[in-house]
């Protein structure tokens, strides 16, 4: 018996089987009948993930062209009426949002949420000021441009966590992120600004991570609070560890009681301020003495894969993968209704009238 009550969740009509042309879009976007592929040198697990959610969506029974890079998504995505978008990132700098904000001026519906709440989830400084906001706790931070001065030493005493203020997946994270002294701290951000790259110092919060993960919904429907466990020192989690390049990482469900229901409440405001969102994971960080939370970031497109957070707490509640990742397109398709209705069998740039809305519940074409 899992100890977090599961609840129905969302499924496709036929009509939205019959009717979805999925533009899949993805770094490893598979070749229908292609093999699993084998771990990337660089990229681990990422070509089997998207080879995995590619057959999960054929599974129930929708149509999917794979589609590899941006540049093939702009000739092609108005010719059909859904993306399924796991690509986070493009060589060229806020890329993050460029999808959302595409697919809105095109009017095709799309997998996420909207850019601007998209810009805010890739931007951990705005995040944090939210969190503050809501009263949802945050270690002291200050933040680093790309170029020009490096800014003086925090006025928090260290060790401080040196680490990328835009973006996810723990790209950069790694045990060199921990400094203890002023020179190591700054030549850290000098490497950072040698790359281009904006960084955030925060004080660095002894202890494990948490990670919550919500399923979009009128409701949104939160997952169990799961512990994410690393070998490495202070309890670091890479992005080669995240990528299955590395090991020393577990994840372990905590029961329900005082810090669950914490970080949970904390999630719920969270989520109540952002609102339009399709799924996403809110990570925290719990103090080993003292048993303070704190608020690290949160993830919108997340990682859907059978080995990653989301799909670990599912099961936990008893959900399988194909059910999880239905509800989330279901969601999709319904919130994305109430702004615009494009979903013809292809896109306009244009609203469509309210009665379009009946051939995606079922009713007349």
């Amino acid at each position: 018996m899992t100890p977090y009550p599961a609840r129905n969740l969302l499924k496709l009509t036929e009509a939205q089987r019959e009717r979805l042309d999925v533009l899949f879009l993805a770094q490893y976007a598979p070749e229908p009948g292609s093999p699993v592929p084998e771990m990337h040198p660089v990229h681990g697990v990422l070509p089997r993930y998207n080879h995995e959610l590619f057959h999960t969506l054929a599974g129930l029974g929708l149509r999917c062209t794979p589609c590899r890079d941006v540049e093939e998504f702009v000739r092609s995505a108005s010719r059909h009426n859904y993306v399924f978008t796991l690509l986070n990132r493009a060589p060229f700098r806020n890329s993050e949002i460029f999808i959302s904000a595409a697919c809105e001026w095109l009017g095709v519906p799309y997998l996420g949420a909207p850019p601007n709440v998209r810009a805010l989830a890739e931007d951990k400084h705005l995040t944090k000021l939210m969190a503050r906001s809501l009263g949802i706790p945050t270690a002291p931070w200050i933040t680093c441009l790309a170029e020009g001065p490096l800014p003086a030493t925090p006025s928090f005493p260290g060790p401080w966590f040196v680490k990328q203020r835009f973006g996810a997946a723990s790209v950069d994270i790694s045990p060199d992120c921990i400094q203890e002294e002023e020179a190591g701290l700054h030549a850290r951000l000098r490497t950072f600004q040698e790359e281009g790259k904006a960084c955030m110092v925060e004080t660095f919060i002894p202890g494990v991570d948490l990670t919550v993960c919500v399923l979009g919904g009128q409701e949104p429907i939160l997952l169990g609070v799961a512990e994410e466990i690393s070998a490495l020192p202070e309890g670091i989690v890479t992005h080669r560890q995240k990528r299955l390049l590395e090991g020393g990482r577990e994840r372990l469900l905590l029961p329900p009681g005082p810090v669950t229901d914490q970080v949970q409440d904390y999630t719920r405001r969270l989520c109540a301020a952002v609102k339009e969102f399709d799924y996403l994971r809110v990570d925290f960080r719990r103090h080993r003495d003292t048993g303070e939370i704190f608020l690290l970031e949160f993830n919108i497109g997340c990682n859907l894969g059978s080995h990653a957070a989301v799909m670990f707490t599912a099961r936990q509640a008893g959900f399988q993968q194909a059910e999880v990742v239905e509800h989330i397109v279901r969601h999709s398709l319904d919130r994305q209704l109430r702004s615009w209705t494009s979903m013809a069998g292809g896109s306009t740039q244009q609203p469509q009238p309210p009665h379009a809305q009946e051939q995606w519940e079922g009713g007349a074409p």
